[in-house]
């Protein structure tokens, strides 16, 4: 079959759909990705056929627009600033996937179109539009369900009130963006939308995959049927990783961390972080404080070593089945790739959310006992030490370890949903 696979995002948005491809690809299907610029090359070093669509999500808040809505202590400028940029972004991001998805099925047909979480209403309204089949992959528990709210807490509430808040959620939602959702629909000569997209996908029997651990969501598997599968965390095979994930052995890491205690990690990824440097200030005081090392990944400071601090190292992107064994805890923004990862190795994790789905992995993380939470744009020495105290609690430790035993492994759960997306687009083609 012929599958477009559209992943657009961060990293952690990305990675899902590599995972997702190669193993199509490797189970013998046609794999065309449509992804954000900065990651085409990736894709394409790991053998898969990939397409430029939207802005570069890598530089999104390296731009003047964005510095001064990390900078600005006004809320309102704030959210009027990040709205449009959004706003272009994502104007980008539909006028190249339809012209994209057009251009593909117009030299040979699409079986079906497969979708991760950012974009998903637009790959429905062209899955609809050429009459194909669509799989969604979802990243968190972010749709109805009585297992947790919709608004992230660590309290565990009735499912009446979970399931009730979901449905708020979904309403608001759909009342902000019905607009453009149908102009959009109309654009492709559909007809306007009367639902909100949870309720079409419903409706449509529509494949809604998804890819983290069960065992982080007590009781979400069995409330979902099999059209709403939790299948586990996906990973990338041994060996495909981009190469700059891997030290490159002349920068001293490694002699760092045989030097001396297993260290902490503490990055946070593709979150935007408001100013750096006092980022580091609070990660040097809190870790002394508390006497612990740290491998920091907070952007601004040359790798290495840090001089004024030497029980710091700061490096910038590792490879986590390398180095995540050698650590004795995780503080990073929550995303769900990298929860996974230190949930994996077994550690004690500490999540500094910037968005909802990051708070959500926080809030479970904390009712699991396996870490603690907080956001991260109050960051500060005495927040972090706090936390470095929880993940040192040999409870807190003992909790994250048998977690890990209960994980499902990646190449199962990436198999599961290909055999699961195989079995839908077969049964719709016949």
């Amino acid at each position: 079959m012929r599958m477009l696979l559209s992943f657009y995002g961060s990293r952690g948005d990305v990675q899902p759909g590599l995972c997702l491809g190669l193993e199509l690809l490797r189970r013998g299907h046609d794999v065309e990705m449509a992804l954000p610029p900065n990651y085409v090359d990736v894709a394409e070093a790991m053998g898969l056929r990939a397409h430029p669509v939207g802005l570069d999500s890598e530089s999104y808040w390296e731009s003047d627009r964005a510095r001064r809505i990390l900078s600005t202590g006004n809320p309102v400028t704030k959210f009027r600033l990040a709205q449009a940029q959004v706003r272009e972004g994502f104007a980008r991001f539909d006028a190249d996937l339809v012209a994209l998805v057009r251009d593909l099925a117009d030299t040979t047909a699409l079986d079906g179109l497969i979708s991760g979480p950012l974009g998903q209403d637009r790959v429905a309204d062209l899955a609809e539009h050429l009459d194909v089949e669509m799989a969604t992959v979802r990243l968190c528990a972010m749709s109805e369900n009585g297992a947790i709210c919709a608004v992230p807490t660590r309290h565990r509430l009735p499912p009446v009130v979970n399931r009730a808040s979901w449905r708020l959620v979904d309403t608001l939602t759909w009342t902000f963006s019905r607009s453009s959702q149908n102009r959009f629909r109309a654009s492709l000569g559909l007809p306007a939308a009367s639902e909100s997209m949870p309720e079409r996908l419903r409706r449509s029997n529509t494949l809604q995959i998804q890819a983290y651990d069960a065992a982080l969501f007590p009781g979400l598997a069995a409330e979902w049927d099999d059209r709403k599968p939790v299948v586990g965390f996906f990973d990338l095979p041994a060996g495909s990783r981009p190469a700059g994930d891997t030290p490159s052995g002349d920068d001293g890491l490694d002699g760092w961390l045989d030097g001396g205690a297993p260290p902490v990690l503490i990055a946070f990824g593709s979150a935007p972080v408001g100013d750096p440097e006092a980022v580091h200030r609070a990660v040097a005081e809190a870790t002394r404080r508390e006497g612990v090392r740290a491998l920091v990944g907070v952007g601004g400071r040359p790798v290495g070593v840090d001089p004024d601090n030497p029980h710091l190292f700061v490096a910038r992107r590792l490879d986590h089945p390398t180095v995540l064994p050698r650590l004795a805890a995780a503080v990073h923004h929550g995303g769900a790739g990298t929860t996974a990862a230190t949930l994996r190795a077994g550690l004690p994790t500490m999540v500094c959310a910037a968005g909802a789905d990051q708070a959500h992995w926080g809030a479970q993380i904390t009712r699991l006992g396996v870490g603690t939470a907080t956001r991260l744009s109050g960051l500060d020495a005495d927040t972090l030490a706090a936390g470095l105290r929880v993940l040192a609690d040999p409870a807190t430790v003992g909790r994250a370890r048998a977690l890990r035993t209960q994980l499902t492994a990646p190449g199962v759960a990436v198999s599961d949903a290909a055999k699961r997306i195989e079995s839908a687009f077969t049964r719709i083609a016949v």
